[in-house]
């Protein structure tokens, strides 16, 4: 599959230094020549984080996929540039976040989307082992309901609905087998409200769906064995205790009071004022993906309320394909109001560090490091360093900027 890959890159055009790397996730493709400014010694650090793309699979990190997340090593480095508390206002899976708790800093992310912060929280919370052998066992008990029930309605061709504990999302019946909507449908109704086990659950409902992958909602053919659902879940559960207990081991003697919270709140009307030493973020790049709408089947199946979330949401691909004009206007406007809100939150001299890509939409690039920029600007606060680098992006296959810059309060 990577020979392949890279072969059709090459084809396209891409610097042979785009290799075989992962599909379109922000910062995980290689990247060549950088451009640096300012600080040389924070340049040098944005460079590196712009740079990474190996695999990472510590602490929880590897837990439950989420689209265009930081690389691990990126986010260790962005931190690495500020003091004190950090904010997360696009947290998205939280991988920042499990980096500022190896780290021993206490820290809060946010999000508007319902399942990036299911997702957060699960990966950043603190636990003992006497919790996560009560997760082992919960997850167990369900798996084994899970797997009476597949196994009874797939002897009946699929037909057999009677163990169905609760209504089945209209949404579920064309995406799944009959086998897997009961597996799914008994393991909610043993571990209920429990987040942790929840988390799990949200982990495999792509898989066990006839969804091409967790970015592309084509529908595939064929179908998966009964009791897979119910397998792969208890598989996820185990792995998600081991690695909870290796995030508390790479904390190593941090104290109890470092935690890292999480707020389903909009980026651009956070209510904090004055509390973090650096916001380290990287929000949505302009045009690239609609993260609610990837996220229907765990919405649906966790009864999860996207609320005012779908209109909020910053630089979806919907709104720059409806009309790209008024789609860059809003952008603009949008990113002044993020960063007017980060601003607040920070501490007289705190900083922020920031990675965006430009957008491309229509085969027109979208320019994000402008309006970053002329927002920090106006909030009274400096550029101290910025790196750009040229990436292959394999969905336009073409070269697309990505850009670190790390700004500080001037007051």
């Amino acid at each position: 599959m990577a020979s392949r890959r890279s072969e059709r890159r090459l084809a396209a055009g891409a610097p042979e230094w785009a290799g075989a790397g992962p599909l379109r996730q922000s910062l995980s493709q290689r990247a060549g020549d950088a451009l640096r400014e300012g600080d040389a010694d924070a340049s040098a650090i944005l460079v590196s984080a712009l740079r990474n793309h190996e695999r990472v699979e510590r602490a929880t990190h590897g837990f439950h996929a989420y689209p265009a997340g930081l690389h691990p090593d990126a986010a260790a480095a962005l931190i690495s540039l500020g003091e004190g508390p950090v904010l997360d206002p696009f947290c998205g899976g939280g991988t920042l976040l499990v980096e500022a708790l190896i780290a021993g800093r206490p820290a809060l992310g946010c999000d508007i989307n319902p399942v990036a912060t299911l997702v957060a929280r699960a990966r950043t919370t603190r636990t003992n082992e006497a919790e996560r052998t009560v997760l082992r066992s919960l997850c167990r008990k369900a798996a084994e309901a899970a797997r009476r029930a597949g196994q009874q309605n797939h002897a009946s061709g699929g037909r057999d609905h009677s163990m169905l504990q609760a209504p089945v999302p209209d949404v579920a019946w064309e995406w799944y087998d009959p086998w897997a909507i009961v597996e799914i449908d008994a393991i909610r109704h043993v571990i209920g409200k429990d987040p942790l086990a929840r988390a799990v659950l949200s982990s495999i409902l792509v898989k066990v769906s006839r969804r091409e992958s967790e970015t592309a909602n084509r529908k595939i053919e064929g179908t998966r064995p009964p009791t897979t659902t119910a397998t792969l879940f208890h598989k996820r559960a185990r792995e998600l205790a081991r690695q909870l207990e290796d995030l508390e081991a790479r904390m190593g003697s941090a104290p109890a009071e470092v935690r890292v919270r999480v707020h389903r709140e909009d980026a651009k009307e956070l209510r904090e004022r004055g509390e973090f030493g650096l916001v380290a973020t990287s929000p949505p790049y302009p045009g690239v993906y609609d993260y609610l709408p990837l996220q229907q089947l765990r919405l649906a199946w966790l009864g999860l309320d996207a609320g005012a979330a779908m209109s909020a949401e910053l630089g979806s691909r919907r709104a720059f394909r409806s009309d790209r004009s008024d789609a860059v206007a809003d952008w603009k406007a949008d990113t002044q109001k993020w960063v007017r809100a980060a601003a607040r939150a920070l501490r007289p001299k705190g900083r922020m560090v920031v990675v965006i890509g430009d957008g491309l939409v229509a085969g027109r690039p979208v320019d994000s490091l402008g309006p970053l920029g002329e927002a920090a600007r106006a909030e009274g606060m400096e550029r101290v360093a910025r790196a750009t680098v040229e990436r292959w992006d394999d969905g336009v296959e073409r070269m697309r900027p990505e850009h670190a810059v790390l700004y500080e309060r001037t007051s």
